[in-house]
């Protein structure tokens, strides 16, 4: 009767009551079969089985609250109930309100801690998934929660080292010291506090684990704090790359300082960012007066591109073979030197690094040996032409004036003495074509310009192209004699090319004599130089070298409308210089 009464109230209530049972085990097969949203259970029941004991068979094959309705209160009976996950317990006699309350409060209990069991697995397995050990700690410094990381980061099981003090299982070192009120700290300030560099963790069985990690304040919807959360990750790895790469770093900065050539390490604006050893002696700067300049401070002309650029097919860089230009030292004064450069590897902008090799020996080397050669030349040219071409002259006179008597006379002889004659003056022209070869300056009258003019003329036929020479003396020729043979040695070089390769109509030869350079030019309305054939052969490079030895600008550039004009424009303030040494 009162089971009866109870579902007529609660079905005006607004309840369903889906099934009644008056013994324990008709209320566990109810129960599993309806699967209700609550259950209301006399703790009395028919049977072996009471409400307690059938309420516990229930939980273990489904999870539904109970509301325990009994007219029992003693201690044992509600201890009972409570280890029953009780959700609810009206004595009788009751009110019905009172019971429709219970009930609300049961189910509204359950929604609840079901919710917060989802919300605690979603969390749990995202901090077992994550790559870093995860401790969670209550406002005593308890440990209430440690993921799979942090287990075998410690040593320590999450069940084992459950409520007990953090210290106890983490033992964090930094730079040698213990890292004490850690979580005092936190609390203190409610800010992230990070591990310094040298963090350690030791674990349970001694294990030394390098970390990088933080703990912070963990805040609820209040604003109160309720404990605090560590988070460390295993740098191990991270620490012995940083080792090997900064040995290494030291390695390369040995060599780079050890290396005879300059180093600099420019940014893609020119700032010079680093330089070696070898850089302060070759330009007189120290480094922290060069850091922070733009390389044309020693480098007017840095060679950043040109037919010598190239970029690597693998990375995509800049590379840019050694090139001659003219570097400049502290005290002003230059020096000729050869530049590399090539692109550096680096995230953030463009680098490249710049070997700066000084070539001011080799140069003179070179020049004092060209410079004996040419003198060589000519005093070998001077001996064929003052002596074995006088001597020659002087023979081929006797012989002639001999032919001659011995024709008057009817000698038989008097033709093999014309032969002779002849034959003389044959080895006087050779002598004197070796001895223009070897100084065509010095056994021509005018000097530069007059030997020009016989160029000219001597290569001048009837089939080939039309050569011509200019000259404009504005001022005196102030060349030295090697200057001046380099010279006729570039121009001599240029009309071969011309007329061998141009196909051209024509060749002017110009010489421009000023105060200050003196500017030869060979021109040719042919061919044109192809593109990539610039500096590619022996002819070129050589015209090239020598015009670097004088120290002049040479340039091979298109002329207009059609053609080629080989450019080379000497300083004679560099001339005089080189005659005076």
């Amino acid at each position: 009767m009162v089971c009866e009464a109870i579902c007529d109230r609660l079905t005006e209530a607004g309840c369903e009551v889906v099934a009644t049972a008056d013994n324990g085990a008709s209320a566990v097969e109810a129960s599993l079969s309806t699967r209700p949203d609550v259950i209301l259970m006399d703790v009395r029941l028919k049977g072996d089985i009471d409400g307690i004991h059938a309420s516990e068979l229930i939980n273990e094959k489904v999870r539904t609250p109970v509301v325990y309705l009994t007219g029992d209160s003693d201690r044992t009976t509600l201890q009972r109930a409570k280890a029953a996950s009780a959700y609810g317990y009206v004595l009788k006699p009751f009110h019905i309100k009172n019971l429709i309350v219970a009930i609300e409060v049961a189910v509204e209990r359950f929604e609840m801690e079901r919710r917060l069991e989802d919300s605690q697995l979603t969390y749990a397995t995202i901090l077992s998934s994550i790559g870093d050990a995860v401790i969670a700690v209550d406002m005593q410094g308890s440990i209430r929660f440690m993921n799979a990381i942090a287990e075998r980061l410690t040593g320590w099981s999450t069940r084992e080292a459950e409520l007990k003090p953090l210290e106890i299982a983490l033992n964090l070192m930094d730079a040698g010291e213990m890292v004490v009120d850690l979580l005092g700290r936190v609390l203190r300030s409610r800010s992230t506090l990070a591990l310094g560099s040298g963090a350690v963790v030791i674990s349970r069985h001694g294990v030394q684990v390098p970390v990088d990690g933080s703990m912070s304040c963990v805040i609820d919807g209040l604003g109160r704090a309720v404990g605090a959360a560590i988070t460390l990750r295993d740098v191990t790895s991270a620490r012995k790359a940083e080792s090997d790469l900064g040995s290494l770093a030291r390695q390369l900065r040995t060599v780079i300082d050890t290396a005879v050539d300059g180093v600099l390490m420019l940014d893609a604006a020119g700032t010079i960012l680093m330089i070696n050893s070898a850089c302060e002696r070759l330009f007189g700067y120290t480094a922290a007066e060069m850091i922070g300049r733009n390389v044309e401070t020693i480098m007017p002309s840095p060679p950043t591109g040109g037919r010598d650029t190239a970029v690597d097919a693998s990375s995509g860089r800049l590379l840019v073979a050694a090139r001659a230009t003219t570097c400049r030292r502290r005290d002003r004064s230059a020096f000729p030197a050869e530049v590399s450069v090539g692109e550096a590897d680096h995230p953030a902008d463009r680098r490249f690094v710049c070997v700066v090799h000084d070539v001011s020996e080799r140069r003179d080397l070179e020049a004092a040996l060209l410079d004996v050669v040419s003198r060589e030349q000519r005093r070998f040219a001077s001996d064929l032409h003052d002596g074995l071409g006088q001597e020659l002259t002087g023979l081929s006179l006797l012989l002639s004036a001999l032919g001659k008597a011995a024709a008057a006379a009817g000698s038989p002889h008097a033709a093999d003495l014309v032969r002779a004659g002849e034959v003389a003056r044959h080895a006087l022209h050779s002598s004197q074509t070796i001895a223009r070869g070897l100084s065509p300056i010095g056994s021509t009258e005018g000097g530069l310009v007059g030997a020009l003019r016989q160029l000219v003329c001597r290569l001048q036929g009837s089939s080939g192209p039309h050569l011509d020479i200019s000259v404009s003396e504005v001022s005196r020729l102030g060349l030295s004699p090697s200057t001046t043979d380099h010279l006729y040695r570039i121009a001599q070089e240029a009309l071969s090319n011309a007329l061998k390769h141009a196909n051209a109509k024509s060749i002017e030869v110009s010489l421009d004599v000023q105060r200050e350079h003196v500017r030869l030019e060979v021109r040719d309305d042919g061919e044109g130089v192809r593109e990539g054939a610039r500096g590619a052969g022996l002819g070129l490079r050589t015209m090239q070298y020598r015009a670097s030895m004088i120290g002049a600008r040479f340039e091979i550039a298109p002329n207009r409308p059609r053609g080629t004009c080989v450019i080379c424009d000497c300083p004679q303030t560099h001339a005089r210089a080189a005659s005076a040494c």
